[in-house]
């Protein structure tokens, strides 16, 4: 069994009383004040209000279009996604299974914190209802509230009956989502409902937000500054390492030995961290004089190979896929970020010829059985 952990819905527009945040719409930035916020949201709240460009001078290069001129400003392939087109891209290529994240129109609802539970169940609604006629193969991931773990709870009830197989965890602006660290027992109801709702918890690139705090104030737009392009390059180099911290919370507050059975997904936060950070979760969980003993029978390298999965971005120049696949062959899934310009329309083979090389049961684990498995030991599996 092929399973796609990381596909997307974009649409090039919406049929009347049809859109992803319909009732929100009023609230919704210009389209390049939406793309400037969703590279560089972060690092611009960072900046104080003088120092802070407009979205014209930070993104100049997609001002008139970005990819093309047929409509709003994108970095992606404009893409009209139905599910009759999904299914047949998949069947061209095998893929059995595809884990189907909502598009950039998600990250919108960060504009409307006050209604956030109520725009993104009708986020979820949306999706769920465009996958609909294949539900049994495109599964949705939902985007929660976290600020209210009772609501979330209920949302992803609600929405597993609609398909669902994973929801979004994220940071806010360097801080957890809804004020609570990921690691504290307060949220323990929150991943024993992912357990046993048979559901992934996923972090994902746009939902790492840093605090620049301090940190943003590059001087870009001295004479000797690095201009738009330094500051949005330095934008993203916090996206990662949000990511470890909020494992770390996680490892060293007992969520993975108290829920052995969660599995967070990493996506789209590239894989070239992944084997120092294994490493250093191990060796701060041996004992010793400084920091005593370790308080759970296993240790922090085996908890996060066998509680996380991360998924490669070849696509984007993540590279040492297979070398890393062969030293971590359990934590190391496919995906495609189909249709961006990410992922590629044929992305297996974007990983050839090593993945022909390798042999059959490691290639299998790769494409799919790893990620099946992780859904198998909640009870609910894929079918």
């Amino acid at each position: 069994m092929i399973v796609d952990v990381d596909t997307h819905w974009e649409a090039m527009a919406y049929e009347p009383g049809h859109h992803p945040l319909e009732g929100f719409q009023d609230r919704l930035p210009a389209p390049l004040d939406r793309l400037a916020f969703a590279l560089a949201g972060d690092l611009l709240a960072g900046l104080p209000d003088e120092r802070r460009p407009d979205s014209a001078t930070l993104l100049p290069h997609l001002a008139g279009g970005g990819v093309d001129d047929k409509g709003p400003p994108t970095i992606h392939q404009r893409h009209n996604s139905t599910s009759a087109e999904r299914v047949g891209w998949m069947d061209r290529h095998g893929i059995d299974h595809s884990l189907v994240n909502p598009g950039g129109y998600w990250q919108m609802i960060e504009f409307m914190p006050d209604v956030r539970a109520k725009a993104a169940a009708r986020c979820n609604d949306y999706l769920a209802e465009q996958l609909a006629d294949h539900a049994d193969r495109l599964h949705l991931m939902s985007i929660i509230d976290l600020a209210d773990i009772d609501g979330a709870i209920d949302e992803l009830t609600r929405m597993r009956a609609k398909g669902s197989r994973g929801f979004f965890v994220y940071t806010e602006q360097g801080r957890p989502g809804g004020g609570i660290s990921p690691g504290h027992p307060r949220l323990d109801r929150l991943w024993d409902a992912a357990v046993d709702l048979g559901m992934l918890a996923v972090l994902h690139v746009g939902n790492t937000a840093a605090d620049f705090t301090g940190w943003a104030d590059l001087g870009w737009d001295e004479p000797d500054g690095a201009g738009h392009g330094g500051l949005l390059r330095f934008a993203n180099v916090q996206r990662s390492r949000m990511c470890e911290l909020y494992l770390h919370a996680m490892l060293y507050g007992g969520v993975f030995a108290r829920h052995p059975d969660l599995t967070v997904l990493v996506a789209e936060l590239r894989t070239n961290w992944l084997a120092s950070f294994v490493e250093r979760c191990e060796a701060s969980t041996v004992p010793s004089l400084a920091l005593g003993q370790w308080p759970y029978e296993r240790s922090g390298g085996q908890m996060i190979r066998e509680n996380v999965r991360f998924t490669p971005l070849p696509g984007f120049g993540d590279t040492g896929t297979i070398e890393l696949l062969q030293r971590y062959p359990d934590m190391l899934v496919f995906s495609s970020d189909y249709p961006h310009q990410e992922g590629n329309a044929e992305p297996i083979e974007l990983y050839q010829p090593a993945l022909n090389e390798l042999d059959a049961e490691l290639r299998a684990s790769f494409l799919g059985e790893n990620i099946t498995e992780c859904f198998a030991r909640t009870g609910d599996p894929l079918r």
